[in-house]
């Protein structure tokens, strides 16, 4: 910047500054207020949502990696990784919309310090509580997104991925009956059907079973048929023999049968969780959930803190614009601090975070202790609480510079 630019900016602190004292009772200054506070706002916005985008798709592919294992592993076509995909995005944006706030909060207090339109809005009268005023909105705004995601979109979401899970899982037996074909599955089982007929029979059927790393077990039938039950599945074998061979000790084994049930349940994958079944219950169901179990049920303490875990982390989503904003306005006009400032607040956002996570497990232990889980929101409560009383102080040097300019 130079000298002639210097003066003009100076020139309108000043003029500025001498209308605000001689119109101070004036309705005209709330104006410049409000626009200052929707400028501010409008500014958070555009890097809020630059930096949510970026972190959900890096958080997305990241997780995209298992969700293709699922799908290979089970032989399901492509479009399957981008519904599941979809599914998991509002657990992804949970991470991201806290972040994001808090970069596009740190992001503007620098160009706002570069471009030294910080120095002509303090200038004016701007203090530092008022200043934190467009941050606060911006954070309620973040934290009304949060609170529909992490309360209701969510769980749902996190419901029809269950579903999903289970629907690819329950079809294993349409999975491993392809004619013609020698089809591996978990690395354990290998099938191969000859035929299969318009009634369901299958002919020509081998099955091995790799019973332990060095025992084979292979049942071999001329025709068979899958029973199949609400909750069950076997595969009924025919007219075969059933082999079994160990390759360090030599030994084998010949059994013939006439008819041999094989049991399909085994090649089920794990069942869902109780925890996946709670988080799949939005807060309403949740609540009533919490109302309906007993004192001594296991599940009591894991629906109670996932409750009150969901209200903490929508509080830290509000609380953490404020926090980056006043951690940068802390060492005052310092550009040297910079990178100093914004690795103690990343510290302290990751130390919330894990206060968060840590109180969860005692709650988890011990449902009676519930408001300990907002110990990390009153705490980021309390330290912003304080930045403000210091930067209040007027001994930062943003204050001294404001002094010089006005004198």
């Amino acid at each position: 910047m130079n000298k002639l630019d210097t003066r003009v900016q100076i020139a309108v602190i000043m003029l500025v500054n001498t209308l605000i004292n001689k119109y101070i009772n004036n309705q005209h200054i709330l104006v410049i207020v409000t626009k200052l506070d929707r400028y501010l706002f409008k500014q958070l916005i555009g890097p809020f949502a630059f930096f949510c985008f970026i972190i959900s798709g890096i958080l997305l592919l990241n997780q995209a990696l298992g969700i293709i294992d699922i799908v290979t592993e089970n032989g399901q076509p492509a479009y399957i990784v981008f519904e599941l995909s979809f599914l998991i995005l509002p657990k992804v944006l949970i991470t991201a919309i806290s972040i994001s706030g808090f970069i596009a909060s740190v992001l503007i207090i620098n160009r706002l310090y570069n471009e030294e339109e910080l120095l002509v809005m303090m200038s004016i009268g701007r203090s530092f509580i008022e200043l934190s005023k467009p941050f606060l909105l911006f954070g309620i705004l973040i934290a009304s997104l949060l609170f529909l995601v992490v309360h209701n979109l969510n769980p749902y979401a996190h419901s029809k991925f269950i579903e999903a899970q289970e629907r690819i899982k329950k079809e294993y037996v349409t999975q491993i009956i392809k004619p013609d074909q020698f089809i591996s599955y978990q690395n354990k089982y290998t099938f191969f059907f000859g035929d299969k007929g318009n009634n369901g029979e299958l002919s020509e059927i081998l099955i091995e079973e790799q019973i332990t790393p060095d025992t084979t077990l292979t049942h071999i039938a001329k025709n068979g048929q899958v029973i199949a039950n609400k909750d069950s599945n076997a595969l009924l074998l025919r007219n075969g023999s059933t082999q079994s061979y160990n390759k360090v000790s030599g030994t084998f084994s010949l059994l013939q049968f006439d008819t041999l049930v094989f049991d399909l349940n085994q090649l089920r994958k794990d069942t869902i969780s109780s925890e996946s079944s709670l988080s799949s219950l939005n807060s309403t169901m949740l609540k009533k959930k919490i109302s309906a179990l007993e004192s001594f049920d296991p599940r009591l303490g894991r629906a109670v803190s996932l409750y009150h875990d969901r209200n903490a982390k929508v509080l830290l989503a509000m609380l953490f614009p404020l926090l980056g904003m006043l951690g940068l306005l802390l060492g005052g006009f310092n550009r040297f601090g910079y990178l100093i400032r914004i690795i103690s607040c990343i510290l302290i956002m990751a130390s919330l975070d894990l206060l968060r996570g840590a109180s969860k497990s005692w709650v988890v232990e011990n449902p009676l202790i519930w408001p300990a889980q907002y110990l990390s929101p009153l705490l980021c409560t309390f330290i912003i609480a304080l930045i403000i009383w210091i930067v209040s102080t007027k001994t930062t040097g943003l204050f001294k510079i404001k002094s010089k300019v006005l004198v």
